[in-house]
């Protein structure tokens, strides 16, 4: 009896991770191109702001080049080679549920 309990309260408290959430493979995929074109448009956008006098504009386009900079470090880490905690926030992020990314990219 006490084995039983053991054994069901180990598979319990363990989170799936990304591979076990029921996702295909493809859509893996779309998701993680779907967020290295947000972030290529974020940063043109970024820099095309960031073209101005005002210092407000100015601001919102650092911003925006942070936000895809992020978001390319979480997607796409073969884009930043010279980071060293380039991977382990990758791997980091792709532990997490794809409802979890979608609240930590919209947030």
């Amino acid at each position: 009896m006490s084995s039983s309990g053991g054994a069901a309260a180990g598979s319990v408290s363990s989170a799936p991770p990304a591979q076990e959430e029921g996702m295909t493979w493809w859509y893996r995929w779309l998701c993680r191109l779907s967020g290295v074109l947000g972030a290529i448009s974020c940063a043109i956008s970024g820099l095309f702001s960031c073209i101005t006098i005002h210092p407000v504009n100015i601001a919102a386009g650092v911003w925006m080049i942070t936000n895809a900079f992020v978001l390319l470090l979480c997607e796409a880490p073969f884009c930043c080679p010279f980071i060293e905690f380039a991977n382990t926030v990758a791997a980091k992020v792709d532990r997490l549920r794809s409802w979890q990314k979608a609240v930590f990219y919209c947030g």
